[in-house]
């Protein structure tokens, strides 16, 4: 891996020396992921090419995930938005075009064509004794595909306190996880798992 990075950085030389397009304080390099390379300058990321192309431009929306550099899964790139304190997820392409808005409050790179996602949900009961409005907040935990279809909705939701995903703190954790290509396990509340094939 050391002498991979040290391959890329040893490229990118080369390309500010010989190119037109030079790629200039480039603070970390990624892995190679599907044809592309991230690349970050200050707080922004892009992508290059194996050619050493600037693909998709740098921009501040692009997320990482569990890993330190944004990875291209199945053809698609997390990224973020930051609506009223709360960050969202979605995904691009590799041409940069969002292809599922930043709906998710978490969401995971894409496996195998599905993605691990978790939505929240406002309810408003009505009123109180004050005349004051009475909502509470809700969410579950999805699976879906590449075009942003639901393919498993988790039966049972959660109760979300909205002033502290704000503050990004008790931020709702993923349970389910892949065994295989086509199963999926989740932990219950009852701390017992339940498994699921995806093709079926």
């Amino acid at each position: 891996m050391k002498n991979f990075k040290l391959t890329i950085v040893f490229f990118l030389s080369i390309i500010y020396v010989t190119s037109a397009q030079q790629l200039k304080n480039i603070a970390k390099i990624g892995n190679l992921s599907e044809g592309l390379i991230a690349i970050k300058n200050d707080d922004s990321w892009g992508f290059i090419d194996i050619k050493g192309v600037l693909v998709i431009n740098f921009r501040k929306d692009i997320a990482t995930s569990s890993g330190e550099f944004p990875v291209f899964s199945n053809g698609l790139c997390l990224i973020k938005e930051i609506r009223e304190d709360i960050i969202y997820y979605g995904f691009i392409n590799t041409k940069g075009e969002t292809i599922i808005p930043a709906e998710y409050i978490v969401a995971t790179p894409f496996k195998n064509g599905f993605s691990r996602v978790i939505n929240y949900y406002k309810t408003d009961t009505g009123t109180n004794a004050f005349g004051q409005s009475v909502v509470y907040y809700t969410y579950n935990e999805l699976i879906i595909d590449t075009e942003n279809k639901s393919v498993l909705n988790f039966s049972g939701s959660h109760n979300l306190l909205l002033h502290k995903l704000k503050l990004q703190k008790d931020i709702p954790t993923i349970r389910s996880k892949f065994i295989n290509d086509d199963l999926i396990s989740i932990k219950e509340d009852n701390n017992t798992f339940s498994i699921y094939n995806l093709n079926k």
